[in-house]
């Protein structure tokens, strides 16, 4: 059975492999689109406190840490057929790493 493909919007689920708790992806500019009312996201979307909120704890070190996401490169896996100001649109296949070592993924694309 496939994976079902959504586009992202504001609003969606994020976790990270090193994360304890899930976070919300903030798209606070219009890239042009929006669903349900939301903004759409891009691979650019993708700026640690700013578009990818703390996600608890950090396991990755002991004793665990706070959180703070850090990120060196774009989500990847973008929609490669449909951009918004120049960038690929999000899709909740896409994934992205922390420089701190976890792998942040799209548990919910945020539509309803």
């Amino acid at each position: 059975m496939s994976q079902t493909i959504y586009n992202v919007r504001e609003g969606a689920a994020l976790s990270c492999s090193m994360g304890t708790s899930i976070s919300k992806l903030r798209v606070p500019q219009s890239h042009g689109a929006s669903l349900q009312g939301k903004n759409q996201a891009t691979v650019a979307d993708c700026a640690g406190n700013v578009n990818i909120m703390p996600f608890g704890m950090c396991m990755k070190t002991d004793p665990p840490v706070p959180c703070s996401p850090a990120t060196a490169s774009k989500w990847v896996n973008g929609k490669k057929d449909y951009q918004l100001k120049g960038e690929r649109a999000l899709l909740n296949t896409c994934i992205v790493s922390c420089t701190r070592g976890g792998v942040i993924k799209i548990e919910e694309s945020g539509q309803s």
